[in-house]
Order: structure tokens, then sequence, then C-alpha cells
């Protein structure tokens, strides 16, 4: 099994360049992906190489693969043009509680003003961690790219995924952690 795992990278490298076949995938791999059926060896060389890992391994990436993985996700994360990890949280309020924008509360409990998910854990009280260079920039890039501290989690991966601009992340940042937010100085609603 561990010659496996030192293959699957070999094999992501040589899709993500274009270059199937033996060469890049020994006959014990091609079989147990092709164990799952004509559509889910599809699906699977289709994927994203990153979350190809995440498929493989059933979201838990041996300790062989984390290191590399967190790395090359924390390459991926592009910071506001201005430098400023904290904009407007008035704006990040509206991208925050708006289904068709960041959808936060549909996952998280924290929202003064919607009824917030148990998918991911609570924010509330998520600006008592303060408003440090450090803690701006740990929830900036979580938001932006959560895969570069948590591989494989079901969240969004808002700014690599294109979902969210960088300014907006911000936004949600100062949302978070401006001890002036709404999301700071008034309760979150519960169920």
């Amino acid at each position: 099994m561990r010659r496996i795992y030192l293959l699957i990278p070999l094999v992501l490298l040589g899709l993500a360049l274009g270059q199937t076949g033996p060469s890049y995938i020994d006959a014990e791999l091609q079989r147990l992906i092709q164990a799952g059926g004509q559509s889910y060896a599809n699906s699977l060389l289709k994927q994203a190489p990153d979350q190809a890992l995440c498929s493989i391994h059933r979201n838990k990436l041996p300790a062989d693969v984390l290191g590399p993985f967190i790395e090359a996700q924390r390459q991926t994360i592009k910071y506001p043009a201005d430098g400023k990890l904290m904009g407007d949280w008035k704006q990040g309020d509206a991208i925050f509680n708006t289904l068709a924008r960041g959808n936060c509360f549909s996952c998280h409990v924290g929202s003064p003003r919607n009824i917030g998910g148990n998918v991911g854990p609570s924010l509330e009280k998520y600006g008592q961690r303060g408003t440090s260079e450090a803690v701006q920039k740990y929830t900036y890039e979580v938001i932006y790219n959560t895969w570069a501290y948590f591989p494989c989690t079901v969240m969004y991966r808002f700014g690599h995924g294109g979902l969210l601009k960088p300014e907006e992340i911000a936004h949600v940042v100062a949302y978070l952690l401006d001890p002036a937010s709404d999301f700071n100085t008034k309760p979150a609603l519960k169920r």
C-alpha cells in the first residue's frame, strides 16, 4: 500500500501535465482506480490534482503527502492589492449573511442576523481573538483557501475557487474581527 501512496503524486503530476497512460499509472494503481467503475475512474482522472489526492485518500492525507499538499495550497493564496487584510465590516456582513455570496451562516453559528448551521465550527465570539496581524492573516488565509490549514475539508475555498475576491474576503475578516462589528456586539441567533 505504501507503494501506491508514493505513486499517487507522480500520477497526479502526469495528469496535470496532460500525460496519461501506462508510464504514469502502473497496473496496480490502474486496477484500484478502475475497481470503482468507469464512471468513478473518469471522474477521478478529471479532477484537479489536489482534489484527486483528497478523493484517493478519502480526505485523510498520509503524512508523506500532507506537508507538500499544505505548502502547495498556501502558495495559491493571494492578498488584497492594498495589503489590508481587514476591510469594511458592513460589506463583510452583507457577504457573510447572504445566500448568494459567502453564505457563511449556513455552516457556522455566530451571525446576529441568521440562525447558523452546524457543519462548521461555531464562530460565536470569534472577534475575542483580537485584531493582531497574525489573527488577521490566519482568518484571511482560512477563508481564501481553507485547505492550507484543513486539507480536504468541505468548506469552500472562497479565494482559490474565485467565489470571492481578495478585497471581499478582507471585508469578511473585518466582520469577524472588528470590535465594532455587529458580529461582535450583538448576540448570535440560535435554534
